[in-house]
């Protein structure tokens, strides 16, 4: 059996931080074309994503209790990225779902997350038909490129923020 280049290169996980790699919460988004423009919208609606889904899990204890809360609130995601588009100036449409999508294999620093089946959610900018862009969001292995692994991450958002309000929480 052969093993691919990325495999080669780091261990697949197994396990991270107590979960196993079967239960992780995926999140795909995915640009409208290929275009500089597209492409710097899709790191923006990214961003406003891993926010509303990082305020929404903070507290989950499981996977399982993960996933029932992104399906639940999957209409602030959705709220969240529409409003960063706009805020960028994107006219088109902006949709997001949850459901069981195919991943490549994926490398977060040394630690390989092997290609399957995941429950994830699924961003569309326009027609998502440009480059995409993925990662896990539970447990959290999204992390910018300013970010060292294992420094704590410290968010401020607006849309954070209303967010929050709209949810009872303190901004």
């Amino acid at each position: 059996m052969l093993l691919s280049a990325a495999r080669a290169e780091a261990p697949a996980a197994r396990e991270v931080n107590g979960v196993a790699v079967e239960d992780f919460i995926r999140l795909h988004v995915l640009a409208s074309d290929d275009s500089a423009e597209a492409q710097a919208l899709k790191l923006e609606v990214r961003d406003a994503c891993l926010f509303c889904v990082r305020a929404l899990l903070k507290d989950c204890e499981d996977a399982d209790e993960a996933w029932e809360l992104v399906k639940d609130n999957l209409n602030l995601v959705e709220m969240a990225a529409v409003l960063r588009a706009r805020t960028c100036g994107w006219e088109g449409g902006v949709s997001a779902e949850t459901g069981v999508f195919s991943f490549p294999d994926r490398r977060y620093g040394g630690l390989l997350v092997p290609a399957g089946e995941y429950r994830a959610v699924r961003v569309a900018i326009g027609g998502g038909e440009g480059r995409n862009w993925w990662c896990v969001l539970y447990p959290t292995l999204c992390l910018s490129e300013e970010c060292e692994p294992g420094e704590p991450v410290e968010f401020h958002s607006t849309i954070l923020n209303w967010l929050r309000g709209l949810l009872g929480g303190g901004a």
